[in-house]
């Protein structure tokens, strides 16, 4: 699963990307037009990284009202 988020303004604009593949969650963010930096985290069992997924999906949807989501299925820059 993937989600993908971008904020921009007059002065910034930058990508939040949330990936859950199996027990492991990869967060990928940074100024768009840049690769951005990665971390990664790797979970004992399926369920906890897709509860944790949930979680980190769910405070970026509600940290900033300027964000907004692109969809579980964006294929951003790689």
């Amino acid at each position: 699963m993937r989600q993908y988020f971008e904020f921009s303004d007059e002065h910034v604009s930058c990508f939040c990307e949330i990936t859950l593949e199996d027990r492991v969650i990869r967060t990928r963010y940074g100024q768009k037009g840049t690769h951005g930096a990665i971390i990664e985290k790797v979970f004992q069992d399926a369920i906890s990284a897709a509860q944790e997924y949930e979680r980190l999906v769910a405070q970026k949807k509600k940290d900033d009202p300027f964000y907004f989501n692109l969809g579980d299925f964006y294929l951003g820059d790689k």
